[in-house]
């Protein structure tokens, strides 16, 4: 895989002349802050195993060093060459080996120098487990990983009051890497709600609000409680932009959004799956229950818009259950014509 996309990046090079500045532009062109994250990281570890290798070849094993620095440079290349393409589990399982290599250096079997070469090396890992690995799973296995460095730092005498390194260099490496491991956590959280929503109106795009609505649907049908499904569609929207402008239709719909974020309940979710349809999830509320709510949300609302609503049943699917609702708000519409 490595060869094949290596390949077609050279081959991209040479299309643009074989000019240095086109391939660096189609190689850069490829990174995601994932592959961005894995390049640096490697980088910046393989220069600190060189760097012990240099200054303090006496106090280290050379063989294990040496055979963790072409790690670090094969991650940094691997990461450069497939961009994007770059795996999460293989990007999480070098995290993994390079976890281990720490808990190795920290215990009583490693050196001094390269226990706090692994310490300083620990916020990085922190990071990258905080940035990319999906929660539950990077806090299970970040909190797993400082308990085992935890013990492994205890039980070695450099990090005893009386060591040559002491409590507080083992302790500060571990607040930075649980200072360093929600900052990735808060990234994380960023980064998946901007890919999830609307900008213009803050609510699920659609993609989003499919993954939401087909986890709703499969709780609701394990827990036999109601959920009702309401599509929406903005009456006379085009007449709005063509006569007051697409800024006069863009603020219409923010606002509607906002006015059915205001008045909804909180587990309700609200999502926009075109230019001026929108969905809205209604947990443990059944059809009439949703009508009534429509209506009092809609009294409100200074635009006009329609609705149809579908009630969840026995496996049914989400393409069922929008079929249905959009029927609705179909016959709806004909009934005004």
């Amino acid at each position: 895989m490595v060869g094949n996309v290596l390949r077609e990046v050279v081959s991209s090079g040479d299309r643009e002349g074989r000019s240095g500045a086109g391939f660096l532009a189609r190689l850069s062109g490829r990174q995601d802050p994932h592959s961005y994250f894995l390049f640096f990281a490697g980088m910046l570890l393989t220069g600190t195993l060189v760097a012990d290798l240099v200054l303090h070849r006496e106090n280290l094993d050379p063989a294990v060093l040496t055979g963790l620095a072409v790690a670090g440079v094969v991650l940094s290349s691997t990461a450069l060459v497939l961009g994007e393409r770059f795996p999460r589990w293989l990007g999480l399982s070098c995290v993994v080996l390079f976890a281990l290599a720490s808990v190795y250096f920290i215990s009583p079997l490693g050196d001094e120098q390269s226990a706090v070469s692994s310490l300083q090396e620990l916020p990085i890992l922190a990071l990258y487990l905080g940035w990319f690995v999906p929660r539950p799973l990077s806090r299970i296995y970040m909190y797993s990983c400082l308990a085992l460095i935890t013990a492994m730092a205890s039980i070695n005498p450099i990090f005893h009051v009386a060591g040559n390194l002491g409590v507080t260099s083992a302790l500060q490496a571990i607040i930075a890497a649980i200072f360093c491991f929600e900052v990735g956590s808060a990234l994380w959280r960023r980064t998946e709600h901007q890919v999830v929503t609307d900008a213009l109106t803050g609510a699920l795009n659609r993609a989003g609000f499919m993954a939401k609505l087909e986890a709703e649907l499969a709780r609701s049908q394990r827990a036999g409680a109601p959920l009702s499904l309401v599509v929406v569609d903005f009456d006379y929207f085009k007449q709005l932009n063509d006569t007051q402008g697409h800024a006069a239709g863009d603020a219409a719909l923010a606002e509607t959004v906002r006015l059915w974020t205001q008045r909804l309940r909180p587990r309700d979710v609200v999502g926009r799956t075109g230019g001026d349809e929108f969905a809205i999830l209604l947990d443990r509320t059944d059809e009439r229950g949703a009508e009534q709510i429509m209506h009092r949300v809609r009294s409100e609302s200074p635009h006009a818009w329609s609705w149809g609503i579908s009630q969840a049943r026995d496996r049914d699917s989400v393409e069922q259950l929008f079929d249905r609702a959009d029927e609705r708000l179909y016959a709806v519409k004909r009934s005004r014509e």
